[in-house]
């Protein structure tokens, strides 16, 4: 069967936004630790190296922030015992020392209240990164439209494919200044004639295409998601405290790198269903800079798997993620390389290897400006 580009679900990592001075989640244990020499209080900083050399004492191997503050959170909800879960729970209370209290939890309320402000922080793209962002995914997205084809629609230099639904695991808001001036973007987002603006609707997650659109669903939130105060709608955008329509809002519906509940909830339950049903329908999936380290995800993954799909999974240890995380995906092509990385225009190299997996013979070379 001839492939179309309407037959690819994208799924985008923080290997995919790396390139524009996002850090992906190994960087950011470094830069957040700097940032902890220089913000927080020794007592913090105390708790938290001690939780990371526990963990890693016990794992024998490194961890990360998701591993930490998922320790972090289960000591602020601590008095909410079934949030454990009953093995965390029986184990913690046949062999904890008076830990946690009081002054532990408010540590950790500081703590993560920095983690927090320092993940949104850094998840917004530096303005030299800009120009860069817009050539790369440009190319990318040109030389699947045009290489696989199907029902191309173009503008400003940019081609599309009217069903493509695009998902991330990113805060930032790449994706989304890519394509702001060029195709609607269905986000989640309906407009509402009270508020005079888009506010957070989960069912459009769960509808088909809008004919000249694309989706894009953030499965873990956005940074420009913002939670009003008083009603707890959802809208998009924000500037200096408060919604875009002026009334304050109470903080970004990020679901922080935590094991936590809310990923059973809506919005985040609605998205994943619409994950599950897009790779069981399509043929192709293209994986770009995500590790699978989300059970969740992960197991969403392995169950719509069978052998007559094609997964191209980019990143720089694509075998060892394959191996590790997803050994029942036997024909994973895994390609070890770096998405965007704009020296020797290597993006496009890249870019055009991924196409190659698809297409014996592309149109285009790598080094070809692919316009539509």
């Amino acid at each position: 069967m001839s492939k179309s580009a309407s037959d690819v679900v994208f799924f985008f990592g923080a290997g995919a936004s790396a390139p524009f001075g996002i850090p992906t989640m190994k960087q950011f244990v470094a830069d957040f630790e700097r940032f902890l020499e220089e913000n927080a209080e020794k007592s913090e900083r105390d708790v938290y190296a001690d939780i990371k050399k526990t963990l890693e004492d016990r794992l024998h191997r490194p961890v990360d922030l998701e591993a930490v503050f998922t320790v972090i959170d289960g000591v602020i909800n601590y008095d909410d015992p079934e949030r454990l879960g009953m093995f965390p729970l029986y184990f913690a209370t046949e062999f904890r020392k008076n830990f946690p209290n009081r002054v532990d939890v408010e540590i950790c309320r500081k703590l993560r209240q920095k983690f927090q402000a320092f993940v949104k922080d850094k998840c917004i793209i530096p303005e030299e990164s800009f120009g860069k962002l817009k050539m790369v995914y440009r190319d990318f997205f040109n030389r699947f439209a045009i290489e696989l084809g199907g029902n191309i629609q173009s503008r400003k230099d940019s081609a599309w494919i009217s069903d493509w639904t695009i998902f991330t695991t990113n805060y930032d808001t790449c994706l989304e200044y890519y394509w702001s001036d060029v195709v609607n973007v269905i986000t989640g987002f309906r407009y509402d004639n009270v508020r005079k603006g888009a506010v957070l609707d989960p069912r459009l997650f769960l509808q088909e295409h809008t004919p000249g659109a694309i989706q894009l669903l953030k499965l873990h939130g956005s940074i420009a998601w913002v939670i009003e105060e008083g009603t707890g709608a959802v809208i998009e955008s924000m500037e200096k405290g408060k919604s875009l329509w002026g009334r304050k809002y109470k903080g970004e519906m990020m679901l922080y790198p935590i094991a936590e509940k809310e990923l059973y909830l809506d919005p985040y339950i609605s998205m994943l269903l619409r994950l599950n049903r897009e790779l069981k329908k399509k043929p192709i999936w293209l994986v770009i800079g995500y590790s699978f380290n989300d059970p969740v995800i992960r197991e969403i993954f392995l169950s719509q798997f069978n052998g007559g799909k094609t997964v191209i999974l980019v990143h720089p240890k694509a075998r060892e993620i394959h191996n590790r995380r997803l050994p029942g995906m036997k024909k994973l092509i895994p390609m070890e390389k770096k998405f965007g990385i704009f020296e020797e225009d290597e993006y496009k190299k890249v870019n055009h290897q991924i196409i190659h997996k698809l297409k014996d013979h592309p149109r285009f070379a790598w080094s070809d400006l692919v316009m539509p």
